[in-house]
């Protein structure tokens, strides 16, 4: 009261504008806080951001980002913050260990070591640091398993254990406890795992050795250190290791295979089988072991001895090492017939364990021709006995082997004997199957043709499709233009069947009656893509074969310009423009590009000849030419394509050969094949040895 006012307060230290922006990043920081708390994420991250632009070097809120971003998916801003978070803070082991798992699910290892090789040398790193030596161990581990360099693992491993035992410096408890893992025991066995993979078996012997210190009953550490020892090319110190570890009875057959190991380098190999036989009867229930016995009487010439225990041991407990086992011991021993019995027997278990556990020998037999023939002639031989004897699941096993050793010429008896033995629509399918596998397309239509004809609950407008596509691939397109309006008649919106009878219609020449069925489809379906795309490419068809090779062209530009990458669009247009001497570079370049998308296609290397013919490339031609002519799908325009590069090299004798062969396949279509009175007329000319045909003009003799 009547004083005077006080002054205004003027701090001693006035914040500078540096002061204020950290004061009002560490209120966002802290409101960013509150909103994690409350679940809204993206607030956070908001808030997050604004103080960032603040204080850019802040790892705190690079920290916070860095799991903010990872929560919600942002995976690149988590990387970017999340590196620059150990960029300036490499003991951050929790950021480095998210960075890490990052590179791993994404299937990029080299990129995970590149991260942490790059924190290891970063100068902020201490070199006596616990992070310096998690990063050690961690890129030991990633060598050892996702990168498959072992030598690399052994030595990241070989700096950890120097560490953990560097009495000068020892490590804290908890540093010790982190580095292990907690586990000590399981930390040296997985060292002494890696040094023995790199052959470093004195460090493996080391660590083994450290692992039973730390506990000397553990279930492991025993066996691998008989094995180092073994491997060190010490067996007396590993028998001495191993016998002990034996008495404790341990499970799994290891132990007894390292027993043999070390008792053959020791020149006792009569001891093993003795020795096998008294540990599996004091321990009957270790069924590895007993497989262990079994496969030691297999591997001395003992095949009767080995097979009863086999036997006797799946009748006890059926168990897919069991059935492996003895599958290969069939196999050894020729045995197919009973092979064949224990394999249905396996894959009726329907359990993948126990089908895998099989596989080893299908797929053996499936690469042998000799084996192949000879399971293949035993299934047939217990399909004719009466009863048969070869169950289904068994005839499904010798049809896998059948295929993939491309033998189904071989299967096919028993399939048909096995559908007269009992006709049902499910037989006749698997029939019909394996012939259309096998090429036999003439005779895959007609058993789906008499199934459809016996069970006429069976006929659908689907299996009607299918028979008109197999009789259109036997040349029969006749039947394959009944058996497609069949199909309509019971779908009229089946796309499928309408393509098929338009095929049907062009194969028969009658192209204005295709031009129409073709056109109403695209009228019909103009906004299904694949419709669309099979329709144009029948439709040049139809042009190529009324000699209007514009339009045939124009069509299958058209669709290329929607997939400039299709293999089949870039192989019709290809042969399209080589069949007609045209843009020969281009057209190979084209066909090439289907080449390398399916080297095995047939058509596609029958292109590929064609367009080398034309270019002169005679040589070069030959060998996709043949390959194609090798599949039992090709037809008489790849046989006359052969020949005719045949002739020009003047090798007349094969000329003949593949013509001859093109002129029965063009004589068995229905009509027969248009090109056949020009393959007649080629024969005809051979004999007269008249010159050999021009390739760039097609001039034929």
């Amino acid at each position: 009261l009547g004083e005077d006012p006080a002054p205004p307060f003027v701090p001693l230290h006035p914040r500078t504008a540096e002061d204020r922006e950290r004061l009002e990043a560490l209120r966002e920081f802290a409101a960013a806080r509150a909103l994690e708390d409350r679940r809204d994420f993206r607030g956070a991250i908001s808030l997050l951001e604004a103080a960032l632009q603040k204080q850019p070097d802040s790892v705190a809120i690079l920290r916070r980002l860095s799991r903010l971003c990872f929560a919600l998916g942002r995976v690149e801003q988590a990387v970017g913050y999340s590196r620059r978070v150990v960029e300036a803070e490499p003991e951050d082991t929790q950021t480095l260990t998210l960075l890490v798992a990052y590179y791993l699910q994404k299937n990029d290892p080299a990129g995970a070591e590149a991260l942490l090789k790059s924190v290891r040398e970063n100068p902020k790193l201490a070199q006596s640091s616990i992070g310096r030596l998690l990063i050690e161990r961690d890129l030991g581990e990633l060598y050892a398993d996702r990168l498959q360099q072992p030598e690399k693992a052994a030595e990241a491993y070989a700096k950890v254990v120097a560490a953990l035992e560097d009495q000068a410096h020892p490590l804290s408890a908890d540093d010790r406890k982190t580095l292990l893992n907690g586990d000590e025991p399981d930390a040296y066995l997985r060292f002494g795992e890696v040094f023995l993979q790199a052959k470093q078996f004195d460090r493996a012997i080391h660590a083994f050795r450290k692992g039973l210190e730390a506990d000397p009953d553990h279930p492991l550490l025993p066996r691998y250190l008989a094995q180092a020892l073994l491997r060190a090319g010490k067996p007396a110190e590993a028998l001495d290791v191993l016998e002990p570890f034996l008495r404790r009875q341990p499970p799994g057959r290891e132990p007894y295979e390292l027993l043999a190991e070390i008792l053959t380098a020791l020149k006792r190999t009569d001891e093993i089988t003795p020795r096998l036989e008294a540990a599996a009867k004091a321990d009957p229930k270790n069924l590895p072991l007993q497989y262990t016995l079994a496969d030691r009487y297999r591997e001395t010439g003992q095949a009767d001895k080995a097979e009863a225990l086999y036997r006797e041991l799946l009748a006890s407990q059926p168990d897919p090492q069991g059935y492996g086992a003895l599958a290969a011991s069939l196999r050894q021993e020729k045995k197919f017939e009973e092979l064949i019995k224990l394999l249905g027997e396996a894959v009726e278990t329907r359990k993948a364990e126990t089908i895998e556990a099989v596989r080893p020998q299908i797929e053996s037999i499936s690469n042998d021709p000799a084996a192949t023939e000879q399971i293949l002639a035993a299934g047939l031989k217990l399909q004719q006995a009466d009863p048969p004897k070869l169950s289904r699941s068994a005839r499904l096993v010798l049809a896998q082997i059948a295929t993939k050793a491309k033998r189904l010429d071989l299967f096919v008896p028993i399939q048909r004997l096995a559908l007269k033995r009992e006709p049902n629509p499910l037989a006749y399918l698997e029939f019909y199957a394996d012939l259309s596998q096998a090429g036999n397309h003439e005779e895959a239509g007609a058993v789906l043709a008499e199934m459809l004809a016996k069970y006429p609950n069976e006929k659908t407008a689907e299996r009607l499709t299918a028979l008109a596509q197999t009789w259109l691939m036997a040349g029969q397109a006749n039947r394959s233009l009944e058996a497609a309006r069949e199909a309509l008649k019971l779908d009229a919106n089946d796309a499928g069947a309408m393509l098929l009878v338009a095929a049907a219609l062009a194969r028969l020449n009658r192209n204005e009656e295709a031009l129409a069925q073709y056109k109403a489809i695209l009228d019909r379906f103009p906004n299904d893509d694949r419709i669309v795309k099979f329709a144009r490419s029948g439709l040049s068809t139809v042009y190529v074969n009324m000699e209007q090779f514009d339009k045939g062209e124009a069509e299958l530009e058209q669709l290329l310009q929607k997939e400039p990458d299709d293999p089949g669009l870039n192989n019709d247009l290809g042969y399209l423009y080589a069949d007609q001497g045209k843009n020969l570079e281009k057209a190979e370049a084209m066909i090439r590009k289907a080449v390398e998308e399916e080297p095995e296609n047939h058509a596609y290397l029958d292109s590929l000849g064609w367009v080398l013919f034309k270019r002169g490339k005679l040589k070069e031609a030959v060998e996709p030419l043949e390959k194609a002519a090798q599949n039992p799908e090709a037809d008489a325009t790849i046989l006359d394509h052969l020949g005719d590069v045949y002739f020009q090299l003047k090798d007349y004798n094969k000329a003949r050969t593949a013509w001859e062969k093109a002129e029965q396949r063009a004589s068995r279509s229905t009509p027969p094949d248009k090109r056949l009175p020009e393959i007649r007329k080629k024969l005809d000319a051979l004999s007269q040895l008249e010159p050999p045909p021009d390739p760039k003009t097609g001039r034929n003799p």
